[in-house]
Protein backbone atom coordinates (compact mmCIF):
# COMPACT_ATOMS: atom_id res chain seq x y z
CA UNK A 1 0.00 0.00 0.00
CA UNK A 2 2.22 2.99 0.60
CA UNK A 3 4.58 4.70 0.21
CA UNK A 4 7.03 7.01 -0.60
CA UNK A 5 10.77 9.09 -0.91
CA UNK A 6 13.13 11.95 0.94
CA UNK A 7 15.07 11.35 4.56
CA UNK A 8 17.65 10.89 6.39
CA UNK A 9 15.79 9.22 8.80
CA UNK A 10 15.67 7.84 12.62
CA UNK A 11 13.81 7.47 15.16
CA UNK A 12 11.57 8.61 17.96
CA UNK A 13 11.37 7.22 21.53
CA UNK A 14 11.01 5.49 24.77
CA UNK A 15 8.46 7.26 26.73
CA UNK A 16 7.58 6.51 30.52
CA UNK A 17 4.38 6.02 31.94
CA UNK A 18 2.02 3.76 32.73
CA UNK A 19 -1.46 5.40 31.40
CA UNK A 20 -3.73 1.98 30.94
CA UNK A 21 -6.81 2.05 29.56
CA UNK A 22 -7.26 5.85 29.14
CA UNK A 23 -9.73 8.16 28.01
CA UNK A 24 -9.32 9.69 24.65
CA UNK A 25 -11.02 12.94 25.40
CA UNK A 26 -9.02 15.84 26.85
CA UNK A 27 -10.16 15.38 30.62
CA UNK A 28 -11.82 11.85 30.20
CA UNK A 29 -11.29 9.32 32.87
CA UNK A 30 -9.75 6.17 31.72
CA UNK A 31 -10.61 2.76 33.08
CA UNK A 32 -8.04 2.98 35.62
CA UNK A 33 -8.96 6.45 36.92
CA UNK A 34 -6.11 8.34 35.12
CA UNK A 35 -7.26 11.04 33.41
CA UNK A 36 -5.41 12.63 30.22
CA UNK A 37 -5.28 16.13 30.93
CA UNK A 38 -2.57 18.79 31.06
CA UNK A 39 -0.56 17.61 33.49
CA UNK A 40 -0.62 13.50 32.29
CA UNK A 41 -0.11 14.57 28.40
CA UNK A 42 3.11 16.60 29.59
CA UNK A 43 4.18 14.08 31.64
CA UNK A 44 3.85 11.43 28.67
CA UNK A 45 5.57 14.29 26.57
CA UNK A 46 8.79 14.80 28.62
CA UNK A 47 9.04 11.21 29.06
CA UNK A 48 8.68 11.94 33.20
CA UNK A 49 5.77 9.64 33.79
CA UNK A 50 5.67 6.56 35.95
CA UNK A 51 6.13 2.80 34.73
CA UNK A 52 6.58 1.42 31.34
CA UNK A 53 9.67 -0.48 32.45
CA UNK A 54 8.15 -3.78 30.16
CA UNK A 55 7.17 -4.26 26.86
CA UNK A 56 4.98 -7.74 27.35
CA UNK A 57 1.82 -8.17 26.10
CA UNK A 58 -1.08 -7.25 28.46
CA UNK A 59 -3.21 -10.22 27.63
CA UNK A 60 -3.68 -13.32 25.06
CA UNK A 61 -0.01 -13.10 23.99
CA UNK A 62 0.39 -16.39 23.16
CA UNK A 63 2.63 -17.34 20.00
CA UNK A 64 0.41 -18.09 17.15
CA UNK A 65 0.39 -21.80 15.92
CA UNK A 66 -0.80 -21.61 11.99
CA UNK A 67 -2.91 -24.54 10.73
CA UNK A 68 -2.68 -25.01 7.40
CA UNK A 69 -6.14 -24.88 5.45
CA UNK A 70 -7.45 -27.46 4.27
CA UNK A 71 -7.64 -26.64 0.64
CA UNK A 72 -9.65 -28.32 -2.14
CA UNK A 73 -7.78 -30.11 -4.69
CA UNK A 74 -6.03 -28.49 -7.09
CA UNK A 75 -6.98 -24.57 -8.04
CA UNK A 76 -9.65 -23.12 -10.58
CA UNK A 77 -8.57 -22.59 -13.73
CA UNK A 78 -8.91 -19.33 -14.79
CA UNK A 79 -10.67 -18.35 -17.82
CA UNK A 80 -7.08 -17.80 -20.22
CA UNK A 81 -4.97 -19.67 -21.21
CA UNK A 82 -1.28 -20.64 -20.00
CA UNK A 83 0.42 -17.86 -21.80
CA UNK A 84 -2.29 -14.89 -21.08
CA UNK A 85 -2.00 -13.99 -17.16
CA UNK A 86 -3.42 -11.63 -15.16
CA UNK A 87 -1.63 -8.59 -12.78
CA UNK A 88 -3.19 -7.12 -10.13
CA UNK A 89 -1.72 -4.26 -8.35
CA UNK A 90 -2.38 -1.06 -6.60
CA UNK A 91 -2.49 2.48 -7.52
CA UNK A 92 0.91 4.17 -6.16
CA UNK A 93 0.75 7.43 -8.39
CA UNK A 94 -1.41 8.58 -11.16
CA UNK A 95 0.60 6.88 -13.37
CA UNK A 96 1.05 3.82 -11.62
CA UNK A 97 -1.66 2.21 -14.48
CA UNK A 98 0.37 3.47 -17.42
CA UNK A 99 3.97 2.09 -16.56
CA UNK A 100 2.17 -1.41 -16.41
CA UNK A 101 0.11 -1.17 -19.37
CA UNK A 102 3.23 -0.02 -21.17
CA UNK A 103 5.60 -2.77 -19.72
CA UNK A 104 3.01 -5.20 -20.82
CA UNK A 105 2.75 -3.42 -24.13
CA UNK A 106 6.87 -4.74 -24.45
CA UNK A 107 6.69 -7.64 -22.68
CA UNK A 108 4.18 -9.18 -25.14
CA UNK A 109 5.60 -7.31 -28.32
CA UNK A 110 8.86 -9.24 -26.90
CA UNK A 111 7.13 -12.49 -26.46
CA UNK A 112 4.44 -13.18 -28.89
CA UNK A 113 1.90 -15.17 -27.89
CA UNK A 114 2.17 -13.80 -24.34
CA UNK A 115 -0.43 -11.77 -22.94
CA UNK A 116 -0.71 -10.12 -19.60
CA UNK A 117 -4.28 -8.36 -18.61
CA UNK A 118 -3.48 -5.38 -15.85
CA UNK A 119 -5.78 -4.55 -13.27
CA UNK A 120 -4.63 -1.69 -10.92
CA UNK A 121 -6.71 -0.43 -7.77
CA UNK A 122 -6.73 2.66 -5.64
CA UNK A 123 -5.18 1.40 -2.21
CA UNK A 124 -8.08 2.32 -0.29
CA UNK A 125 -10.36 -0.41 -2.09
CA UNK A 126 -7.54 -3.21 -3.00
CA UNK A 127 -7.68 -4.73 0.82
CA UNK A 128 -11.54 -5.51 0.28
CA UNK A 129 -11.53 -6.58 -3.54
CA UNK A 130 -8.32 -9.03 -3.19
CA UNK A 131 -10.61 -10.55 -0.25
CA UNK A 132 -13.00 -10.65 -2.92
CA UNK A 133 -10.76 -12.41 -5.39
CA UNK A 134 -9.75 -14.81 -2.79
CA UNK A 135 -12.92 -16.15 -1.44
CA UNK A 136 -14.02 -16.72 -4.70
CA UNK A 137 -11.27 -18.42 -5.93
CA UNK A 138 -10.77 -16.02 -8.22
CA UNK A 139 -6.39 -16.42 -8.12
CA UNK A 140 -4.42 -13.05 -10.03
CA UNK A 141 -1.34 -15.06 -11.81
CA UNK A 142 0.35 -11.80 -10.15
CA UNK A 143 -0.51 -9.74 -7.31
CA UNK A 144 0.76 -6.71 -5.97
CA UNK A 145 0.35 -6.49 -2.34
CA UNK A 146 1.81 -5.59 1.09
CA UNK A 147 1.45 -8.70 2.60
CA UNK A 148 1.78 -12.76 1.80
CA UNK A 149 2.53 -14.97 4.69
CA UNK A 150 -1.22 -15.86 5.19
CA UNK A 151 -1.81 -16.60 1.55
CA UNK A 152 1.95 -19.06 2.00
CA UNK A 153 0.10 -20.91 5.03
CA UNK A 154 -3.03 -21.75 2.94
CA UNK A 155 -0.98 -22.63 0.65
CA UNK A 156 -1.77 -20.57 -2.45
CA UNK A 157 1.74 -19.06 -3.38
CA UNK A 158 4.19 -20.32 -5.49
CA UNK A 159 7.60 -20.11 -4.17
CA UNK A 160 9.70 -17.46 -5.47
CA UNK A 161 12.88 -20.12 -6.58
CA UNK A 162 10.22 -20.99 -9.20
CA UNK A 163 9.44 -17.47 -10.95
CA UNK A 164 13.11 -15.74 -11.50
CA UNK A 165 16.52 -16.85 -12.44
CA UNK A 166 18.70 -16.87 -9.64
CA UNK A 167 20.19 -14.04 -10.68
CA UNK A 168 17.58 -12.17 -9.84
CA UNK A 169 16.47 -13.85 -7.04
CA UNK A 170 20.17 -13.51 -5.52
CA UNK A 171 20.11 -9.66 -6.18
CA UNK A 172 17.45 -8.74 -3.54
CA UNK A 173 18.99 -6.55 -0.59
CA UNK A 174 19.45 -9.14 1.72
CA UNK A 175 17.22 -7.50 4.71
CA UNK A 176 14.24 -6.90 2.77
CA UNK A 177 15.04 -10.64 0.57
CA UNK A 178 14.62 -11.76 4.33
CA UNK A 179 11.25 -10.51 5.05
CA UNK A 180 9.87 -11.84 2.36
CA UNK A 181 10.11 -15.68 3.72
CA UNK A 182 7.39 -17.57 5.40
CA UNK A 183 8.12 -21.01 7.12
CA UNK A 184 12.33 -21.26 5.36
CA UNK A 185 10.57 -20.77 1.72
CA UNK A 186 10.54 -17.16 -0.24
CA UNK A 187 7.09 -16.71 -1.51
CA UNK A 188 7.15 -12.39 -2.05
CA UNK A 189 9.60 -10.61 -4.25
CA UNK A 190 10.25 -7.18 -3.09
CA UNK A 191 8.99 -4.74 -5.49
CA UNK A 192 9.25 -1.28 -3.54
CA UNK A 193 10.58 0.35 -0.24
CA UNK A 194 10.20 3.45 1.56
CA UNK A 195 11.50 5.01 4.41
CA UNK A 196 9.82 7.56 6.64
CA UNK A 197 10.78 11.43 8.13
CA UNK A 198 9.35 14.27 9.94
CA UNK A 199 8.92 16.82 6.79
CA UNK A 200 8.34 20.63 7.78
CA UNK A 201 7.43 24.08 6.44
CA UNK A 202 10.45 25.84 6.29
CA UNK A 203 8.15 29.23 5.69
CA UNK A 204 6.06 28.38 8.06
CA UNK A 205 9.23 27.60 10.84
CA UNK A 206 10.43 30.96 9.68
CA UNK A 207 7.08 32.90 10.52
CA UNK A 208 6.44 31.52 13.77
CA UNK A 209 9.98 31.89 15.27
CA UNK A 210 11.30 28.06 14.96
CA UNK A 211 14.73 28.14 14.25
CA UNK A 212 14.78 24.03 14.01
CA UNK A 213 12.91 20.91 13.82
CA UNK A 214 11.67 19.33 16.69
CA UNK A 215 14.06 16.52 18.24
CA UNK A 216 11.64 15.53 20.46
CA UNK A 217 8.50 15.08 21.50
CA UNK A 218 8.27 17.91 23.97
CA UNK A 219 9.80 20.38 21.13
CA UNK A 220 7.57 18.77 18.59
CA UNK A 221 4.14 19.58 21.16
CA UNK A 222 5.41 23.12 21.63
CA UNK A 223 6.58 23.33 17.67
CA UNK A 224 2.92 22.34 16.87
CA UNK A 225 1.53 25.04 19.21
CA UNK A 226 2.94 27.74 17.88
CA UNK A 227 1.87 26.86 14.38
CA UNK A 228 -1.40 25.92 15.29
CA UNK A 229 -1.24 29.74 16.95
CA UNK A 230 -0.56 31.21 13.60
CA UNK A 231 -3.60 29.50 11.70
CA UNK A 232 -2.45 26.72 10.34
CA UNK A 233 -2.52 22.63 11.41
CA UNK A 234 0.63 22.39 13.69
CA UNK A 235 0.84 18.48 13.18
CA UNK A 236 -1.00 16.29 10.32
CA UNK A 237 -2.05 13.31 12.07
CA UNK A 238 -3.85 10.28 9.58
CA UNK A 239 -4.58 7.90 11.72
CA UNK A 240 -8.00 7.01 9.20
CA UNK A 241 -8.00 3.51 7.37
CA UNK A 242 -5.41 4.47 4.74
CA UNK A 243 -1.82 3.44 6.01
CA UNK A 244 -2.14 4.08 9.48
CA UNK A 245 -0.17 1.36 10.31
CA UNK A 246 2.42 3.41 9.13
CA UNK A 247 1.86 6.51 11.26
CA UNK A 248 1.06 3.98 14.27
CA UNK A 249 4.49 1.57 13.98
CA UNK A 250 6.66 5.40 14.02
CA UNK A 251 4.97 6.33 17.29
CA UNK A 252 5.29 3.28 18.84
CA UNK A 253 8.39 2.07 17.81
CA UNK A 254 9.91 5.71 18.66
CA UNK A 255 8.17 4.83 22.78
CA UNK A 256 9.63 1.43 22.77
CA UNK A 257 6.63 -0.45 21.71
CA UNK A 258 6.44 -3.01 19.36
CA UNK A 259 4.01 -5.24 17.47
CA UNK A 260 5.80 -8.40 18.96
CA UNK A 261 8.08 -9.15 22.01
CA UNK A 262 9.71 -12.39 22.44
CA UNK A 263 7.50 -13.61 19.34
CA UNK A 264 4.65 -12.68 21.07
CA UNK A 265 2.32 -10.31 20.21
CA UNK A 266 2.29 -7.28 22.63
CA UNK A 267 0.26 -4.69 20.64
CA UNK A 268 -1.33 -3.69 23.92
CA UNK A 269 1.54 -3.24 26.04
CA UNK A 270 1.65 -0.50 28.31
CA UNK A 271 4.09 1.34 26.15
CA UNK A 272 1.86 0.77 23.03
CA UNK A 273 -0.66 2.06 25.50
CA UNK A 274 1.28 5.24 26.47
CA UNK A 275 1.63 5.95 22.92
CA UNK A 276 -1.78 5.99 21.79
CA UNK A 277 -2.13 8.51 24.60
CA UNK A 278 -0.23 10.50 22.94
CA UNK A 279 -1.88 10.93 20.17
CA UNK A 280 -4.57 11.35 21.95
CA UNK A 281 -3.03 14.51 23.74
CA UNK A 282 -2.34 15.83 20.02
CA UNK A 283 -5.41 15.69 19.33
CA UNK A 284 -7.99 15.98 22.37
CA UNK A 285 -5.60 18.17 24.69
CA UNK A 286 -3.25 19.92 22.94
CA UNK A 287 -5.17 20.42 19.87
CA UNK A 288 -2.28 20.88 17.27
CA UNK A 289 -4.18 18.12 14.88
CA UNK A 290 -6.52 18.80 11.85
CA UNK A 291 -10.14 17.91 12.77
CA UNK A 292 -11.13 14.80 13.13
CA UNK A 293 -7.58 13.03 12.83
CA UNK A 294 -9.12 8.92 13.62
CA UNK A 295 -10.84 9.66 10.53
CA UNK A 296 -8.27 11.62 8.27
CA UNK A 297 -6.52 9.57 5.56
CA UNK A 298 -2.97 9.91 4.80
CA UNK A 299 -2.77 10.85 0.78
CA UNK A 300 -5.63 13.56 0.64
CA UNK A 301 -6.11 14.50 4.23
CA UNK A 302 -2.20 14.69 5.21
CA UNK A 303 -0.06 14.55 2.43
CA UNK A 304 -1.97 17.29 0.02
CA UNK A 305 -2.90 19.65 2.76
CA UNK A 306 1.11 19.96 3.65
CA UNK A 307 2.17 20.08 -0.04
CA UNK A 308 -0.58 23.22 -0.13
CA UNK A 309 1.21 25.14 2.83
CA UNK A 310 -1.52 24.36 5.04
CA UNK A 311 0.51 22.35 7.70
CA UNK A 312 3.57 22.35 9.31
CA UNK A 313 4.43 19.24 10.37
CA UNK A 314 3.61 15.55 8.85
CA UNK A 315 5.11 12.10 8.77
CA UNK A 316 6.49 12.48 5.36
CA UNK A 317 7.50 8.99 3.00
CA UNK A 318 10.44 9.13 0.75
CA UNK A 319 7.97 8.91 -1.97
CA UNK A 320 5.91 12.04 -1.21
CA UNK A 321 8.29 14.44 -3.09
CA UNK A 322 7.06 12.76 -5.95
CA UNK A 323 3.80 13.53 -5.09
CA UNK A 324 4.26 17.19 -4.56
CA UNK A 325 5.62 17.64 -8.52
CA UNK A 326 2.03 15.35 -9.22
CA UNK A 327 0.26 18.11 -7.32
CA UNK A 328 2.69 21.03 -8.83
CA UNK A 329 3.20 22.10 -4.94
CA UNK A 330 6.12 25.08 -4.24
CA UNK A 331 5.86 24.12 -0.09
CA UNK A 332 9.17 24.95 0.99
CA UNK A 333 10.06 22.13 3.16
CA UNK A 334 12.79 20.42 4.73
CA UNK A 335 13.61 16.78 6.34
CA UNK A 336 14.84 15.73 9.47
CA UNK A 337 14.89 12.91 11.76
CA UNK A 338 12.08 11.74 13.70
CA UNK A 339 11.63 12.97 17.00
CA UNK A 340 12.49 11.14 19.97
CA UNK A 341 12.59 10.98 23.77
CA UNK A 342 14.91 9.39 25.88
CA UNK A 343 16.89 8.08 23.19
CA UNK A 344 15.40 5.42 21.20
CA UNK A 345 18.15 3.57 19.01
CA UNK A 346 17.83 5.36 15.23
CA UNK A 347 15.62 3.44 12.63
CA UNK A 348 13.55 3.54 9.50
CA UNK A 349 9.96 2.62 8.99
CA UNK A 350 10.66 -0.15 6.23
CA UNK A 351 7.57 -0.08 4.19
CA UNK A 352 7.63 -2.98 2.12
CA UNK A 353 5.70 -4.24 -0.82
CA UNK A 354 5.82 -7.31 -2.60
CA UNK A 355 4.82 -9.49 -6.49
CA UNK A 356 3.40 -12.94 -5.69
CA UNK A 357 2.02 -15.24 -7.38
CA UNK A 358 -1.17 -17.58 -7.24
CA UNK A 359 -0.98 -21.33 -8.51
CA UNK A 360 -3.30 -20.99 -10.84
CA UNK A 361 -2.79 -24.12 -13.26
CA UNK A 362 -0.83 -23.69 -16.21
CA UNK A 363 0.43 -20.13 -15.55
CA UNK A 364 3.75 -20.60 -14.10
CA UNK A 365 6.14 -20.01 -17.43
CA UNK A 366 4.03 -17.47 -18.31
CA UNK A 367 4.30 -15.82 -14.79
CA UNK A 368 8.09 -16.38 -14.49
CA UNK A 369 8.86 -14.67 -18.09
CA UNK A 370 6.78 -11.73 -17.19
CA UNK A 371 8.28 -11.26 -13.45
CA UNK A 372 12.26 -11.98 -14.96
CA UNK A 373 11.36 -9.41 -17.68
CA UNK A 374 10.23 -6.47 -15.09
CA UNK A 375 13.47 -7.27 -13.03
CA UNK A 376 15.45 -6.49 -15.72
CA UNK A 377 17.17 -3.26 -14.49
CA UNK A 378 16.29 -0.72 -16.93
CA UNK A 379 12.31 -1.72 -16.31
CA UNK A 380 12.82 -2.10 -12.75
CA UNK A 381 14.40 1.30 -12.40
CA UNK A 382 11.85 2.94 -14.97
CA UNK A 383 9.02 1.56 -12.22
CA UNK A 384 10.90 3.30 -9.45
CA UNK A 385 11.78 6.53 -10.73
CA UNK A 386 8.23 7.04 -12.25
CA UNK A 387 6.79 6.11 -8.71
CA UNK A 388 8.77 7.33 -6.64
CA UNK A 389 9.99 4.50 -4.45
CA UNK A 390 13.68 2.92 -2.92
CA UNK A 391 14.70 -0.18 -4.86
CA UNK A 392 14.72 -3.36 -3.21
CA UNK A 393 17.69 -4.44 -5.79
CA UNK A 394 21.59 -3.91 -5.29
CA UNK A 395 21.69 -3.52 -8.87
CA UNK A 396 18.80 -0.91 -8.80
CA UNK A 397 20.52 0.41 -6.40
CA UNK A 398 24.01 1.07 -7.86
CA UNK A 399 22.19 2.36 -11.04
CA UNK A 400 20.39 5.25 -8.67
CA UNK A 401 23.05 5.96 -6.36
CA UNK A 402 24.17 9.08 -7.81
CA UNK A 403 20.34 10.66 -8.81
CA UNK A 404 19.60 13.02 -5.60
CA UNK A 405 16.32 12.10 -5.37
CA UNK A 406 17.44 8.39 -4.05
CA UNK A 407 20.56 8.98 -2.02
CA UNK A 408 19.67 10.41 0.87
CA UNK A 409 18.07 6.96 1.65
CA UNK A 410 19.67 4.45 -0.25
CA UNK A 411 22.12 4.48 3.17
CA UNK A 412 18.82 4.28 5.82
CA UNK A 413 17.95 0.20 3.99
CA UNK A 414 20.14 -1.77 5.98
CA UNK A 415 18.88 -0.17 9.53
CA UNK A 416 14.79 -0.16 8.34
CA UNK A 417 12.63 -1.93 10.56
CA UNK A 418 9.74 -3.87 9.43
CA UNK A 419 6.05 -4.85 9.94
CA UNK A 420 5.56 -8.13 11.11
CA UNK A 421 4.21 -9.46 7.90
CA UNK A 422 6.01 -12.89 7.81
CA UNK A 423 3.76 -13.72 10.66
CA UNK A 424 0.71 -14.97 8.50
CA UNK A 425 -1.86 -13.44 11.40
CA UNK A 426 -0.42 -9.67 10.70
CA UNK A 427 -3.17 -9.31 7.55
CA UNK A 428 -6.03 -9.61 10.65
CA UNK A 429 -3.71 -7.47 13.14
CA UNK A 430 -3.16 -5.08 10.30
CA UNK A 431 -7.35 -5.26 9.25
CA UNK A 432 -8.39 -4.63 12.40
CA UNK A 433 -6.13 -1.62 13.24
CA UNK A 434 -7.23 0.27 10.04
CA UNK A 435 -10.59 -0.43 11.38
CA UNK A 436 -10.62 0.27 14.41
CA UNK A 437 -7.28 2.69 15.05
CA UNK A 438 -8.76 5.93 14.98
CA UNK A 439 -11.55 5.67 17.49
CA UNK A 440 -9.02 5.02 19.76
CA UNK A 441 -9.29 9.68 19.01
CA UNK A 442 -12.72 9.57 19.73
CA UNK A 443 -13.77 12.23 22.63
CA UNK A 444 -14.75 8.99 25.31
CA UNK A 445 -13.33 5.90 23.85
CA UNK A 446 -10.84 4.16 26.04
CA UNK A 447 -7.38 3.51 24.08
CA UNK A 448 -6.35 0.01 25.56
CA UNK A 449 -9.89 -1.40 25.07
CA UNK A 450 -8.69 -0.23 20.96
CA UNK A 451 -5.63 -1.71 21.24
CA UNK A 452 -6.92 -4.85 23.14
CA UNK A 453 -9.36 -5.71 19.82
CA UNK A 454 -6.10 -5.86 17.68
CA UNK A 455 -4.14 -8.19 20.06
CA UNK A 456 -7.45 -10.08 19.87
CA UNK A 457 -6.93 -9.90 15.83
CA UNK A 458 -3.83 -10.83 16.13
CA UNK A 459 -3.91 -13.99 18.25
CA UNK A 460 -6.86 -15.37 17.03
CA UNK A 461 -6.08 -15.29 12.91
CA UNK A 462 -4.08 -16.83 10.78
CA UNK A 463 -4.00 -14.04 8.17
CA UNK A 464 -6.66 -16.22 5.96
Amino acid sequence: MEVRRRAQLFSLLSVCTVLTATSCAAGGPSASGTTLDQTSCDKITSGTAAGASSNQPGGGGQSLNVKQAALETGLPRTATSGKTISFVGGAYTGTTEAYWKDLAGKFEAANPGYKVNIRIIDWNNIDQQVSTMIQTKQYPDILNQNKFSGWAANGLLQPVDSLVTPTVGNDFIPSFKKNSYYQGSQYGLPLIASTRALFYNKDIFAKVGIDKPPATWAELVASAKKIKEAGYTGYGLPLGGEENQGEWSLWMWSNGGDWKSNDQWSVNSERNVQSLNFLSCLANVYKVTQANPGQTNRTDGVFRPFANGQTGMIMGASFAPSLFKQWNSTVNYGIAPIPVNNGTEPFTLGVQDYLVSFKNPGNTEAVSKFLNFFYQTDNYVRFLTSQGFLPTTQTASTALKNDPDFAPYLDLLPIAKFYPSTDPAFPKAQGTLEAQLGTALTPGADTKSVLDQIQTAATQGNGG
